[in-house]
């Protein structure tokens, strides 16, 4: 199973687990599966269908952007990072 890496912004949401694993074949299944318990969650990391612009996500520590995009596959020997920005001033 691929590994879901969850940063401690996002842990409230996997009862503080900073690891989880899912049996996916993309990114966005992932995503999609980590958020289907909260709308709250969903939220956060969509805007519609696409990842908000403050959410970067990346596949062994590169940025799917670079990749397919959301459509970028998932293997069982994969990690999967969620990175969320912090602004302020």
């Amino acid at each position: 199973m691929a590994v879901l890496m969850v940063p401690s912004s996002l842990r409230r949401y996997t009862n503080q687990q900073s690891r989880i694993t899912l049996s996916v074949g993309s990114i966005e299944e992932a995503l999609r599966r980590f958020s289907e318990d909260s709308g709250e969650l969903r939220n956060h990391l969509f805007s519609g269908q696409a990842l908000r612009k403050f959410i970067v996500v990346c596949k062994n520590g590169q940025d799917i952007r670079l990749l397919d995009g959301l459509q970028t596959s998932v293997t069982d020997a994969d990690e999967v990072q969620i990175i969320a920005s912090v602004a302020g001033g």
